[in-house]
């Protein structure tokens, strides 16, 4: 169960990264937002 909910919260940033990233939000502030790695957030 743990792991699901860890994965769905994972899920969940990556989401929300990838929308911040279409708007052409900045890096750095996807990055302190969401907590995830600049590497993660390219890959998007």
């Amino acid at each position: 169960m743990r792991e699901a909910k860890k994965n769905g919260l994972e899920k969940g940033k990556k989401d929300v990264a990838k929308k911040m990233k279409q708007e052409n939000i900045d890096l750095e502030l996807i990055i302190k937002v969401t907590g995830l790695s600049k590497e993660q957030i390219e890959d998007l």
